[in-house]
């Protein structure tokens, strides 16, 4: 069963003609801008920790990865 999230009540301005024009195709605005809510929150975190994914990957890339020794028994 999925879970049920938390909404809260939000007050934005927009354009009149898009929200017109998104009303009149269907367009559901609570889901729209939640959608691009997402992909701009994923879009800044990557943008935030770049150099961080780089630095791992470099270090990854000169060292291998953590515990992938051929002598390392458990």
């Amino acid at each position: 069963m999925g879970t049920v999230k938390e909404k809260v009540r939000v007050n934005v301005y927009l354009d009149k003609t898009i929200t017109e024009d998104a009303k009149r195709l269907g367009i559901n605005l609570s889901h729209s801008l939640e959608n691009a809510l997402k992909s701009e929150l994923k879009n800044k975190w990557k943008e935030r920790n770049q150099q961080k994914m780089e630095a791992y990957n470099q270090n990854i890339a000169s060292h291998g990865l953590p515990f992938d020794d051929d002598d390392l028994c458990i």
